[in-house]
């Protein structure tokens, strides 16, 4: 292979560099300065060497065949593309079918280059550093680290675009994640949690952010995959300025034998009515646990949300008869303790030493007696109808009513649970609230977009779940296509 002008360049280059370093006395040598030039020489070269890469995948015959369609009417066009180390240009042949319409680029089709511009690693910099990190920040450290370093806008557009095609697939990509997925072999209990989690976003009467204009375009996304994760209570909340929805966030946490936390699969969505999408997202990452592993043991947990007990409560109907393990539900431990705490307060007075003793000592007996909950209730009944003031005996009431509706279900048998080296506490399910969401999403000033925000969803929880890398093979395997020269 002849080498190009621009390769020989970057190679003058490194002679340079290292010919200057060899007359640089030691003592003047300055660290920063000669570590910012050799990323220069190395990104150059590198460049060279990606172009090289992008022009061996180029096809030069009259006619290919795509995916067993024929193309022909071949011409060369320039076009840019990002890589790792840098931007470079490439001409190469695009083709078109007879009759005219879209045209096709075998070389793109080869390398799986990602939304008509973007290498994979660079794709998969962006979509991880938008999961991280406003786009802001994210644009300076890549510039800071010379790696994939692009645009803010480009950092907003592209993980955005990408999520989109994602969605336009959703479910056989999660199936096949699915199927790839495995349970751990020392695992011996699943916990199947879901939760709430408010995200901040724009009401429907918001003024518009970003660049003023009397006619604004779609969204890149929109304009290739058509619109995505658009309908939300945002859109018709009547508010303008942010506003608050719940969104959903879904755990499945596996335990062994000792009641060892071993991994976790995350999922979260954006505000929606039921948490429709997220549910059924769960009942199938259950159901393939356990179709591959029916014997464990199922907990399932919830902080007490009527509506969250009911959509696992249809989850266990559907799925249990998988099962041959121990099936059991509880309410999360500490929600139970908050409720006793706050019977104590209304029982002892605030905060007070009484009230603190009494809350222990109910603790103590929900949590480590076999008829905790029988003993917990009497007691509360009884101290209920001593007190005088008949607002605080009604609201007494009302923590016992929730207390005994959780017992009839079955869900305060936490000292059996113990026993049983099983999880009582939801705190899996609250720590993927405050993982995918809190941590990223409600910082000052922030608010979602329906897509947007399902856009960080998709990658925080894809890297919790330890999915990132299957999950964008998959999608890097969809920017592909068989290509063959025509006979």
């Amino acid at each position: 292979m002849n080498q190009s002008w621009e390769l020989e360049q970057a190679l003058q280059a490194l002679n340079d560099f290292r010919r200057d370093l060899s007359k640089t006395p030691a003592e003047k040598l300055n660290l920063l300065e000669q570590e910012q030039r050799v990323q220069q020489v190395v990104h150059a070269l590198g460049c060279e060497l990606m172009r090289e890469v992008f022009m061996r995948a180029d096809v030069k015959e009259p006619e290919v065949v795509i995916n067993g369609q024929r193309w022909g009417n071949r011409r060369e066009s320039e076009a840019p593309y990002v890589t790792k180390l840098g931007n470079i240009r490439v001409s190469r042949g695009i083709y078109s079918q007879s009759g005219g319409g879209p045209v096709a680029v075998p070389m793109e089709l080869r390398l799986g280059i990602v939304e008509g511009r973007y290498t994979p690693g660079v794709a998969r910099v962006l979509c991880r550093a938008v999961a991280a990190m406003p786009a802001e920040e994210a644009a300076g450290l890549l510039q800071e680290a010379g790696i994939a370093a692009v645009s803010v806008s480009t950092l907003k557009r592209v993980p955005k675009t990408i999520a989109a095609r994602y969605e336009t697939q959703r479910e056989q990509i999660n199936a096949e994640l699915r199927a790839t997925e495995q349970v751990p072999d020392e695992a011996v209990t699943v916990q199947v949690g879901l939760d709430g989690v408010m995200v901040p976003q724009d009401g429907e009467n918001a003024k518009a952010r970003g660049r003023e204009t009397s006619s604004p375009k779609a969204p890149r996304h929109e304009t290739r995959y058509g619109p995505v994760n658009v309908e939300g209570p945002a859109n018709d909340d009547g508010l303008g300025g942010r506003s608050w929805h719940e969104g959903s966030v879904g755990t499945l946490a596996f335990y062994d034998a000792d009641g060892n936390h071993l991994r976790t699969v995350y999922l979260g969505r954006m505000p929606q009515e039921k948490m429709a999408t997220l549910s059924a997202e769960l009942e199938q990452e259950f159901r393939a646990a356990m179709l591959a592993r029916p014997d464990l043991d199922v907990v399932f947990a919830s902080d007490g949300d009527i509506h969250q007990w009911k959509i696992l409560n249809g989850i266990a109907q559907r799925i249990l008869t998988y099962a041959t393990g121990h099936v059991r539900s509880l309410l999360d431990f500490y929600h139970a303790a908050e409720y006793l705490t706050k019977a104590s307060d209304l029982l002892y007075g605030a905060n007070s030493a009484e009230s603190r003793a009494a809350a222990a000592q109910w603790r103590e007996t929900l949590k480590y007696d076999d008829s905790g909950a029988d003993r917990v209730l009497k007691s509360l009944r009884y101290h209920r109808d001593e007190l005088a003031h008949a607002k605080h005996r009604e609201q007494v009431q009302g923590i016992i009513d929730y207390l005994a509706d959780n017992k009839h279900a079955g869900r305060l048998a936490y000292a059996q649970a113990l026993a049983d080296k099983k999880p009582i506490g939801t705190g899996v399910t609250e720590a993927a609230a405050k993982t995918v969401v809190n941590t990223r999403m409600k910082r000052a000033g922030a608010r979602f977009d329906q897509h947007g925000g399902q856009t960080i969803m998709l990658f925080r929880t894809a890297i919790l779940s330890e999915r990132f890398q299957r999950l964008f093979a998959i999608l890097e395997r969809s920017y592909t296509a068989k290509i063959k020269v025509a006979a």
